[in-house]
C-alpha cells in the first residue's frame, strides 16, 4: 500500500512548483487522483459503448479521457494549476450529463450523472469553497435540465427496450464507490502522515522550548556572574587578609607570650586575662572617622589618668574595642610592663577577631554557593513536582542579586505566607529571576523593590513591584510576546517574560501586570494544590492548539 501512495505522490508532483506549499501540493494530488479515477471509468464506458455499437456516444467517455490526458500534460509543462483545475471540473461535470443524455436518460444510462456528483464532491479537496459552491449551482442546473428533457430522450436501439438496465446502475455505483473509497483511503493516508508530522513537530517544539528555557536560564545566570563573583571575592578576600593577620599575630604571640607570662606577677596576669575577657564581646567594627574620634577621646581620658604613652595605648585599646571601660584596666596600664602586656593582649585579641572574620566570611560564601545550588536544583527529581516553599526560593534569588541590590535599592519583603506548593521549582525559579532582574533593570538599580507572598483561598500569589518609570501603554499589551523587547540590542532576548508565562501556565497559574509611572507590579497566581494542576509541555501545546 505504501508503494501505491508513493506512486500517487510522484504523479501528483507533475504539477508541483518549488514555491508551492504543502497544502497546494496536496490539492494537485487530489485533482490528479480524481481525474485518473474518472478517466478509468470513461475507458470502461467507452469500451462498453463500442461493444454495444454505440460509436458516437462512446466518443464522450473516450473524449473525457483524452482531454484529461492533454490537460494534465499541459499542467505538467506550464504548472498553471488554476487553469487545469477549472478545465477538469468543467468536463467532469458536463460530460457525464451529455453521456447520460446520449444513452437515453436516467434509467437507461444507470444515472450516469452520478459521475458528475463524484467530481463535485472531490472538487472540495482542490477547489476553494466559494468556487465549489459555484460548481454546485452548475450541477443543480444540469440536473434540472436532465429532469426536464428526460421524458423526451430515447435510448439507442442497440440498448434494447430497457437499455442496460440494472447492469448500468450496478456498474456506475460500483465504479463510483470504488473511486470514492480509493480517494477516501488516500485522504486517510494523508491524515496519518499529517499526524506523524505533527507529532514530530510537537516533539521538536517541546525540545526547542526546553532548549529556550535552558538558554534563558543560562543567560540569567550569566547576568548574575559578575555580581556573584564580587560577592564571593569579598568574603574570600576577608578570609585571606585575616589568615595573614592571624599568622603575624600568632608568630608574635609565640615569640613573646611565654617570656611575658614568666616575668609577670599574678596581678598582671589577672589584668591581662580581664583585658582579653572584655575584648571578647567588644564592638570593633568602626568607620575610619569613628575610630579616629574614639582614639582621641580615649587618649584624653588616659592622659587625665597619667597613663604613660597615652597615644599608643589608646590605639591598642580602640583596636580591641576596649574604649568604654578604661578604669578597670588602669592598674595594668600603669604597670612597668604595660607595653609588653598590652602588645600580647593585642595579638591575642587579633587572633580571636580574625577567627571571627573568617567564620563570618566562610558563612557568607557558603550561603552564596548554597543559593546557586538551590537556584539550579531546588529539589525536583526528573522534572516531577515536589513540595517547596516559595519564600525560600525568592530569598535564594535575592541572595544571588545581593550585589546589585545592596548599593542603591530599598528591598521590602512581605511574606505573609511561606507559599508551600508542589511544583517544578527549578522552572519557577526562572520566573522569579526574570521578574527580579527586569525590576532592577527598570529602576536602573536605584529605587524600591517590593516582594510579597500571600495566600487567597486556593491561590498563592507572588507580587514583584518596582519604582521604575513604568511600562508605556502601547508596549504593555506586547510584553509577553516571544522575542519582543524594548531593551537595547544585546541586553535582552525578548524571551524572559514569554517563557515565564509559559512556565506559569503549565502550572495552571496566571501572570498579570499593572503599570503606571513610578510603580509596576507583576502578579503571579499559582494554585495551592499544584500537583493536581500541573500539565506537561505536550498537554500545554495541545490546549493552545485547540484554543487557536
Amino acid at each position: 500500500m505504501g508503494g501505491a501512495w508513493s506512486t500517487i505522490s510522484r504523479l501528483g508532483g507533475l504539477a508541483d512548483r518549488p514555491t508551492d506549499s504543502d497544502d497546494e501540493r496536496q490539492r494537485h494530488r487530489f485533482l490528479l487522483i480524481t481525474g485518473a479515477g474518472m478517466s478509468l471509468g470513461g475507458m470502461i464506458w467507452g469500451t462498453l459503448s463500442v461493444l454495444s455499437g454505440l460509436y458516437w456516444p462512446s466518443t464522450i467517455p473516450y473524449g473525457y479521457t483524452i482531454v484529461t490526458a492533454v490537460n494534465f500534460f499541459a499542467l505538467w509543462r506550464t504548472k498553471k494549476f488554476a487553469i487545469a483545475r477549472t478545465i477538469q471540473v468543467f468536463i467532469s461535470l458536463l460530460l457525464p450529463f451529455l453521456f447520460q443524455w446520449s444513452l437515453g436518460g436516467f434509467v437507461s444510462s444507470g444515472a450516469m450523472m452520478i459521475w458528475s456528483m463524484l467530481s463535485l464532491v472531490c472538487s472540495l479537496s482542490f477547489e476553494s469553497k466559494r468556487a465549489s459552491f459555484g460548481w454546485l449551482i452548475v450541477f443543480l442546473l444540469l440536473t434540472v435540465v436532465s429532469g426536464a428533457i428526460d421524458p423526451y430522450l430515447t435510448p439507442p436501439e442497440s440498448f434494447g427496450k430497457n437499455g442496460l438496465g440494472p447492469f448500468s446502475f450496478a456498474l456506475n455505483i460500483a465504479t463510483v464507490a470504488a473511486t470514492v473509497f480509493g480517494i477516501t483511503m488516500y485522504m486517510l493516508h494523508l491524515r496519518d502522515l499529517a499526524n506523524e508530522q505533527l507529532s514530530r513537530k510537537n516533539e521538536q517544539i517541546a525540545r526547542s522550548q526546553h532548549a529556550l528555557v535552558h538558554s534563558e536560564k543560562m543567560a540569567a545566570l550569566g547576568q548574575l556572574v559578575a555580581g556573584v563573583a564580587h560577592e564571593l571575592n569579598t568574603p574570600l578576600g576577608a578570609i585571606g587578609a585575616s589568615v595573614g593577620n592571624s599568622a603575624t599575630a600568632l608568630d608574635q604571640t609565640l615569640d613573646e607570650l611565654p617570656s611575658v607570662l614568666a616575668a609577670a606577677s599574678a596581678e598582671e596576669v589577672d589584668g591581662l586575662r580581664a583585658l582579653l575577657k572584655t575584648s571578647e564581646t567588644a564592638r570593633t567594627a568602626l568607620t575610619s572617622r569613628e575610630e579616629r574620634s574614639l582614639r582621641s577621646e580615649v587618649e584624653a581620658r588616659l592622659t587625665s589618668r597619667s597613663i604613660p604613652e597615652a597615644r599608643q595605648v589608646a590605639r591598642a585599646l580602640v583596636s580591641m574595642g576596649l574604649a568604654a571601660d578604661i578604669d578597670r584596666h588602669v592598674p595594668l596600664l600603669r604597670s612597668p610592663r604595660a607595653d609588653v602586656l598590652l602588645r600580647s593582649a593585642t595579638d591575642l585579641a587579633s587572633l580571636r577577631r580574625n577567627n571571627s572574620t573568617i567564620r563570618t566570611a566562610a558563612d557568607r560564601a557558603a550561603k552564596i554557593v548554597f543559593a546557586l545550588k538551590a537556584y539550579a536544583h531546588p529539589g525536583s527529581v526528573g522534572g516531577e513536582p515536589v513540595p517547596g516553599v516559595l519564600a525560600e526560593n525568592l530569598e535564594t534569588v535575592l541572595t544571588l542579586y545581593h550585589n546589585q541590590i545592596k548599593h542603591g535599592v530599598e528591598l521590602v519583603r512581605d511574606f505573609r505566607d511561606p507559599g508551600l506548593v508542589p511544583a517544578r521549582h527549578e522552572e519557577l525559579n526562572q520566573v522569579w529571576t526574570n521578574l527580579v532582574h527586569n525590576a532592577l533593570q527598570a529602576m536602573n538599580y536605584r529605587g524600591r523593590l517590593e516582594l510579597s507572598l500571600v495566600r487567597e483561598a486556593d491561590l498563592v500569589m507572588v507580587q514583584v513591584a518596582d519604582s521604575g518609570p513604568g511600562i508605556p501603554s502601547d508596549v504593555l499589551p506586547r510584553i509577553f510576546e516571544p522575542f519582543y523587547t524594548t531593551k537595547a540590542q544585546g541586553e535582552g532576548s525578548g524571551l524572559g517574560l514569554s517563557i515565564s508565562r509559559e512556565i506559569i501556565e503549565r502550572h495552571r497559574g496566571s501572570i498579570s501586570v499593572s503599570s503606571e509611572p513610578g510603580r509596576t507590579v507583576f502578579t503571579v497566581s499559582l494554585p495551592a494544590n499544584g500537583t493536581a494542576a500541573l500539565t506537561t509541555r505536550a498537554d500545554a501545546m495541545a490546549e493552545n492548539a485547540s484554543a487557536h
